[in-house]
């Protein structure tokens, strides 16, 4: 049996192993509901159009600072929603 996983923490952390692509896509989908509609556009245009910080900052009138700090803030929902043990359940108040 594999070793139980851990954080930098100590905590127990979800392995990935058994992890299929429909879990990882509801998670997904889950974690891009749970940001704001400008954290999620930031998000899925660094990940998978490369889209540098400079031309986001012109797309949505702000400085590059605040986009930075808008990718951290997805990037941060996203892994709390990939490792949580029920994703729905991340910040419900959101």
């Amino acid at each position: 049996m594999a070793e139980e996983e851990k954080d930098r923490r100590g905590r127990s952390r979800r392995g990935f192993g058994d992890v299929t692509i429909e879990e990882a896509e509801r998670r997904f989908a889950i974690a891009l509901n749970k940001m704001t509609a400008r954290q999620a556009d930031i998000f899925l245009s660094v990940r998978f159009d490369d889209a540098s910080y400079e031309e986001l900052a012109a797309r949505h009138g702000v400085t590059t600072e605040q986009v930075m700090h808008d990718f951290a803030r997805a990037l941060s929902t996203w892994t709390r929603c990939l490792h949580a043990r029920f994703p729905s359940l991340v910040w419900p108040w959101t």
